[in-house]
Formats: C-alpha cells, structure tokens, sequence
C-alpha cells in the first residue's frame, strides 16, 4: 500500500507542475487527480484516530487486495524507471523540448495507470490510515525471512 501511495504522490506532484497539463490526456488526469482529492469519505466507517493497529491493517490489506496489481506494478515500475540512471542535477542535460514533452506524456499515463488501480479506494483515507498507522509506530507484519 506504501508503495501504490508513494507512486500516487509522484504522480500527484508532477501533475501539479504548469506545464504538465499541455495535452488532453494529461489534462484528464489532472481532473482525475482533483476528483479524487475532492471525494467525500464513508460517513458510516469509524474515524480514522478511533482505529486500533489492527483496524488499520485490516483496513489498508483491504484496499490493497482491491488494487488491481498489474497496473500499480507496472507504474512502480515506470516510476522506477523514470528516475534511475537519469542525470539530476545542475550539471545534467536538459531534455530537448520533444524529450520533455515524450517525458510528460509518459507520466501521464504512470499516472492515470495509478489512478485506474486505485479505482473505488477512498485514497484520502487511505493516506490518512497510513499516516496514523506510522505515527502510532503499529507493528508491521514480517514474511517469510530470506535464508
């Protein structure tokens, strides 16, 4: 879950630059983006700072088994990818305007493949349960051990 919401921010905050809203898809996705940050949440479930360490778990295993993992994968991975083995920097070439603009395109649609593995997750409260869960430092299951 820490993941798919690591990748969401990513793609929330390159949303937010000017000029990534250029073309249709892009714009869609910013609508998208504000859709879901203007959602109302279930009034009938318990306030977030009621929940126990296990409420909180059973609650975000819950949305995660509701990801459809392919696509938040493959955005992790995009992500990834996107970042590693590119000069950041002062002293790193800047993209041509066509690299730039293939570079926003991309992240478009990194971000609208977040956005379609997400769907029907109330990721405010999701964001709310992971932030209260760390905060109240919940033990986190351990799997298996490598040997």
């Amino acid at each position: 879950m820490a993941r798919i919401l690591a990748a969401l921010a990513m793609c929330v905050s390159l949303a937010a630059a000017p000029a990534f809203a250029q073309n249709q898809q892009q714009e869609h996705l910013q609508q998208r983006l504000e859709e879901m940050r203007n959602a109302p949440s279930d009034p009938s479930l318990p306030a977030v700072n009621a929940l126990t360490c296990d409420q909180m778990m059973a609650e975000m295993m819950s949305a995660g088994s509701a990801e459809r993992p392919d696509g938040s994968r493959s955005c992790i991975a995009g992500l990834r990818d996107e970042t590693q083995g590119r000069g950041v920097g002062p002293n790193a070439p800047r993209p041509t305007e066509a690299q730039a603009a293939a570079n926003r395109e991309r992240m478009a649609g990194l971000g609208n493949q977040v956005m379609d593995s997400t769907q029907g997750i109330d990721m405010n409260r999701m964001m709310a349960v992971s932030d209260r869960f760390q905060s109240e430092h919940c033990p986190t299951p351990q799997g298996p051990q490598p040997h």
